[in-house]
């Protein structure tokens, strides 16, 4: 088969040599990291790893970078999980699950605590694991907002790999620093990055109210303009923090 010109970006799909290549150019690693919950009838259910991914690649496509695979994590109720802290009956009843899947705990997650432990475990060994590829700064955009809470674990690897690593969303380097619940921010960035995945027929009329679980400016108000908009600030917000992390990789090698 003939060669694309499309160059691949995402690590799972790239053989050695792409790797070695692509690392060469610009050594740094995306990790994006998601959780699958209900983010309005609109919306897809992994909105929060589909949205990091989708930056992630753009932002690789645009300014160099290899991004890893998405990191999905969250059940209930271990990362602020909207279904279980903002229960409302529409979501079982949307996914065609009994109440009780959510309205107690018969699948015995086991506690907070634990969760979180866990948690730390899978990102700490994901952050080595893109180290001993190679990789001198980890840039790691957290599409579900609560995950900023391990910065933590970041700050610990850090300072055993002295490899820089920022960890935050795509919200904080924009003009949407405490991003929203797939309202009118996450909608429209989700909107202009994989449409697809977007039913703008679902969106409420203009005047009306968001669907339950969904905390924000109104969906209603979402345009193709607005969408677009939104996501070119993610996209330069991220570029000047991938910098950042190359200068200061660049800062310690020098030192």
């Amino acid at each position: 088969m003939p060669e694309s010109d499309h160059i691949e970006r995402q690590m799972e799909r790239l053989r050695p040599d792409q790797l070695r290549n692509l690392r060469s150019q610009v050594a740094l690693a995306y990790l994006p990291l998601g959780i699958l919950e209900w983010h309005g009838p609109q919306n897809p259910l992994g909105l929060d790893g589909v949205k990091a991914h989708a930056l992630c690649v753009r932002a690789a496509t645009r300014s160099g970078g290899v991004v890893f695979p998405t990191l999905y994590y969250g059940p209930p109720p271990a990362a602020n999980y909207l279904e279980v802290d903002h229960y409302d009956p529409a979501f079982p009843q949307a996914y065609g699950v009994p109440q009780e899947h959510y309205t107690t705990d018969m699948f015995q997650f086991g506690s907070r605590v634990d969760q979180w432990h866990l948690f730390d475990r899978v990102l700490d060994q994901a952050l080595r694991q893109i180290a001993r590829f190679g990789f001198k700064a980890i840039l790691v955009l957290a599409g579900h907002y609560p995950l900023n809470n391990q910065r933590a674990i970041t700050v610990s690897f850090q300072r055993d790999v002295q490899i820089p690593v920022w960890l935050g969303h795509e919200g904080e380097l924009s003009d949407s620093p405490g991003g929203d619940h797939a309202a009118q921010w996450e909608t429209s960035v989700t909107w202009a990055l994989e449409p697809d995945t977007v039913n703008p027929d679902a969106f409420p009329e203009h005047g009306q109210p968001n669907p339950p679980g969904v905390f924000g400016k109104p969906v209603a108000d979402v345009t193709p303009e607005l969408a677009q908009k939104n996501l070119e600030q993610c996209l330069e917000g991220i570029a000047r923090k991938a910098n950042e992390l190359l200068v200061e990789a660049a800062d310690l090698a020098g030192r």
